[in-house]
Order: structure tokens, then sequence, then C-alpha cells
């Protein structure tokens, strides 16, 4: 089994001075079978632990005009310890995915994800690089790298940019999000706007999910169907799975129809020039 390894950087602390709280990122190091089976395993302790934990990344693009840069804190009163802290990159269909980034300090790094250590107050950072192909796909932090009943408080986001040279760059903010069998999410479809959905799939096997979309008086509009790949995603622009929505405000419920399985969800709302700004769905208490 070859490891799927095309650096030999060794781990690297984000120690800038003596007395600063340190943080670490190495290469996962592992065959793409052993992180397909990192996959499995993280969505099964998601199911299992059922925890109000914010540890997927749902839009996750690098190459063409694209460009990713996440960033992870420990805020509470105890470590992650080296080795604990666990980031997997996933494509589409649920797949191991590839990419090159570099950390804390300027090496550069090509796996299909990283192991990490955080001291609290600690922060480390990944910009993720791309070829003239664009991918996309998602991260899991996995649950294991800062459990409920620890003294760890694991936080992060993601910075999103396109880069055009006939205009400004637009880029964006999206902290990680918790999965969850139902997520609501607003939506504006006046003035030109639309949504384009990014929808991750956390289950086991493959999960159906239905989109209910109801208008700013709570009326139906249309409920799609959706299926979704093992730990796979789908991009949805909402206008066109919906096209009733055109012209209005309202919201979308996300409700995963299949019994152990969760979703995150995350949007861009995009105006009628092509900026775009990120949309959250909120968890239902």
């Amino acid at each position: 089994m070859k490891p799927l390894i095309l650096s030999t950087i060794a781990l690297e602390l984000a120690r800038l001075y003596a007395g600063q709280a340190a943080g670490g990122v190495e290469p996962l190091r592992h065959s793409a079978e052993a992180v397909t089976a990192s996959i499995k395993t993280a969505v099964g302790r998601m199911a299992v632990k059922q925890q109000p934990f914010e540890n997927v990344v749902p839009e996750f693009i690098i190459g063409g005009e694209w460009t990713t840069t996440l960033k992870l804190t420990n805020r509470g009163t105890a470590s992650i310890p080296q080795g604990q802290g666990r980031a997997i990159f996933v494509d589409s269909d649920g797949r191991s995915m590839t990419a090159t980034f570099q950390i804390t300090g300027g090496s550069v790094i090509t796996d299909s994800g990283f192991t990490f250590f955080l001291e609290p107050g600690a922060i480390v950072e990944t910009t993720f690089f791309g070829t003239s192909q664009t991918q996309f796909g998602h991260i899991l932090i996995d649950p294991s790298t800062c459990p409920a009943t620890a003294a760890c408080g694991l936080y992060g986001e993601a910075v999103l940019r396109n880069r055009n040279a006939t205009r400004p760059d637009f880029e964006s903010v999206f902290p990680l999000e918790q999965p969850a069998d139902v997520q609501h999410m607003l939506f504006d479809h006046r003035s030109g706007n639309s949504t384009i959905l990014y929808l991750v799939g956390l289950s086991s096997g493959a999960e159906t999910v239905a989109l209910e979309f109801r208008n700013a008086s709570n009326q139906l509009v249309r409920t799609v169907s959706v299926t979704l790949p093992s730990a796979g995603s789908q991009i949805i622009p909402l206008t066109t799975a919906a096209p009733e929505t055109i012209g209005l405000m309202g919201t979308l419920t996300i409700r995963v129809l299949t019994a152990n399985a969760y979703v995150t969800a995350t949007a861009l709302k995009i105006n009628p020039s092509n900026s775009f700004t990120p949309v959250r769905a909120f968890v239902p208490k």
C-alpha cells in the first residue's frame, strides 16, 4: 500500500517567539484507502456522538480562480495534543481528495489531509493552491480532535477567494459548520439575486434530503428531493432547483429523511454583478 505523500515535511511549530502559544501541522501520511476509511470513521463518530461540534468546512474550492485558506484555533483551557487533531479533504463523491497547501512558517505539503496540535490560544493556518482545473469538495475535522468532554475549544473559519484580472477580488469568510438532520436558511431572490447552496452529506451510506422552500408567509412553495453519496456533496443553484422562488424572499428548510444521517450546509448569495456574500444555515434549538 503506497502512502499518498508528495512531500517529506516534518512537524513544524508555529511558535514565532518565546512564550507564544504554539500549534503545528504535519502531513497526514496515509494511503488513499486509509483516508477513505478515516472519512467513514469520522462520519460514524458524528452519528454516534451527535454533539454540537462545528467541524465541517462545507465549501472547499481550489484551482482556477479559487483559493481557500483555513484557520483553526483552540480557545479552550486544554491543549489538543500532537496527532489528535485531524483534518481530511473529501471530494464531492465522498472520496479522498489530494490538495497542495502552505502551512504556518512557509512549508508546502501535498496530501489528502493533515494532523495538527494546538495549545490554548494558538492558531494554525493552511493556504491551499490549485491548478488551472477547479476542484470542489469539503473538509472534515474528526470529532475526536476535541471531544465534548474535553476542555479544549476548537473553532475555525475558511476564507474563500475568487480572483479575476478583470475586477477586484471577491472574498467571503465561512465558519466551521455543525452537522444536523434539520437546518434552516434564509434566501432572497428579489432584484436579480440568486443563491448557490453547498450541501454536504454525513452518513455511512447514501442519504436523501428534502429541500423545502417557503415564502415570507411560511407557505410551502416547492419541495425538492436530493440524494447525496456517502460523505459526498452537491452544489445546488436554488433558483434552478425551485424557479418559483425567483422574485421571492423566504426560508429553505433542509431536512434529512435518512435515519442516522446528517448534513451541513452553507451558501453564496450572488448579486446581478456576480459578486457574492456568504449565507449561513442555522440549526433549530
